[in-house]
């Protein structure tokens, strides 16, 4: 079992008079539980809504502590990272709603996270017999089973190089934008070392497709069902260039089946529920979800959102439809192309500005969520979000199916003959020419290096 560390631990904790003068197996112990909270705390905060004025910030209750690290020692533990300027806490609190959260430092990121083995066989034996019961619960639940069962058939096939360039440097666009600069390096920093526990898991794992051994993975997320329906586990936590990177198990593609622009739309269908279907801004709404245009009309017919790249651009529209200010430039942006639409979003979100989001994302699990619960247990497949991974061979069935089920949830577009652009089916993994490409670029730019160097 592997955890993660910041490098030189040891010797950082030797400023630590505690830890001085503890005896050897005493310290062995302390620096795997001290690697615990970082692994919780750094996968935590790989985990974390970007767009959260406590983006860095993770709950972890005392009741998960002293699980895991013991009801004597999760204290001192804490404190000993604390001290020695490892981890910050943020001691608020309330009493049955969140925990005191933590993050780790610049100090830390700065250092370094390295992988590393649990030496103490005390801890490690505690830790499997926790992962074994938990294990036992989780795959009790037949949905939740096929996700994990299924997770631990991905393998890593591209270098590790492939997303290490892209993520360490900083272009002068995001040098010299509003965002600190400081600030961005921690994020990306953030970033890499989340990409790289991601893949250097996976890789280890690319010899077994054993459920157990994905389960106690540093990488593992238990999977849990939110209140929407939404499920979270870890392949939907895997970051776009890893996915890339993957295939299944005997080195098979990866494909997707999604929906275009999936939360506009389905607010939109369900809008369409109640509207008149003789209205322009019906027709219109009725034919941007046909065609799956949604996207491609609001950045084309409104100067906020003409110069935004696809992926600022689908962030800031769903950030209108689910902000609570109705105000905004972007909420006012999406009023002036669709205003009774934006009329009825604006007012679901009067009581609560979180109904909009529920709403969609409930659709979303009532379509995708159903669908992948139905699909045989002998084939691969995943469920991320508005999306569901497969092979090639069961792509068009998987499509077919979501069509049907959308159908059914909204019966206004069973006279429509075809629906393929509401769902699109593209590969996901890098091909074998593109694979081959990558690498022989990359030999040839360290070929480069080394002669610039020795000259």
């Amino acid at each position: 079992m592997r955890q993660d560390s910041i490098k030189g631990l040891e010797v950082i904790l030797k400023a630590n008079n505690e830890y001085l003068y503890s005896s050897s197996k005493e310290k062995t112990e302390t620096c795997d539980k001290c690697n615990w909270i970082i692994t919780r705390v750094f996968q935590g905060m790989s985990k974390r809504d970007k767009e959260s004025s406590d983006k860095y910030y993770v709950n972890i209750s005392s009741t998960e502590l002293k699980k895991y690290i013991g009801t004597r020692d999760y204290k001192s533990i804490l404190s000993l990272l604390i001290e020695t300027s490892i981890i910050k806490s943020n001691d608020k609190y309330s009493s049955g709603k969140f925990s005191k959260s933590y993050c780790l430092t610049n100090f830390a990121f700065e250092k370094g996270i390295i992988d590393v083995e649990i030496s103490s066989p005390v801890f490690k034996k505690r830790l499997l017999q926790i992962a074994e019961k938990d294990f036992a619960e989780s795959t009790k639940d037949p949905l939740l089973k096929k996700i994990i069962d299924n997770t631990a058939k991905l393998i890593v096939v591209e270098q590790d190089s492939y997303y290490k360039d892209k993520l360490l440097v900083l272009t002068e666009e995001e040098m010299d934008n509003d965002i600190d600069p400081e600030d961005k390096l921690m994020e990306r920093r953030r970033q890499y070392f989340r990409y790289k526990t991601f893949y250097e898991e996976f890789k280890f794992l690319n010899e077994t497709t054993s459920s157990f051994e994905l389960f106690k993975s540093k990488a593992y997320q238990t999977p849990t069902i939110a209140k929407s329906g939404r499920i979270y586990h870890t392949a939907a936590s895997i970051p776009r260039h890893i996915r890339k990177s993957m295939r299944v198990a005997g080195g098979h593609y990866i494909w997707e089946v999604d929906m275009s622009a999936a939360q506009p739309t389905l607010l939109m269908l369900e809008w369409l529920k109640t509207s008149d279907s003789n209205k322009p801004e019906y027709r219109l709404c009725f034919n941007l979800i046909l065609e799956g245009r949604i996207y491609q009309y609001i950045q084309e017919n409104s100067e906020y959102f003409k110069a935004l790249g696809y992926a600022n651009l689908k962030k800031e529209v769903l950030q209108a439809l689910y902000e609570p200010n109705t105000n905004s430039q972007r909420n006012q942006a999406l009023n002036k192309l669709f205003p009774s639409f934006m009329r009825w979003i604006n007012k679901l979100k009067l009581k609560d500005y979180r109904t909009a989001s529920h709403i969609g994302q409930s659709l979303e699990a009532k379509i995708f969520v159903e669908v992948y619960r139905n699909l045989p247990d002998d084939i691969f497949a995943l469920v991320i979000h508005d999306s569901i991974l497969c092979l090639v061979d069961q792509a068009l069935n998987i499509k077919q199916k979501l069509i049907e089920k959308t159908i059914e949830i909204f019966p206004l577009l069973k006279e429509i003959s075809g629906l393929n652009n509401l769902f699109k089916t593209s590969l996901v993994s890098i091909e074998d020419n593109d694979l081959l490409k990558n690498k022989n670029l990359r030999l040839l730019a360290e070929y480069i290096k080394r002669k610039k160097s020795d000259s």
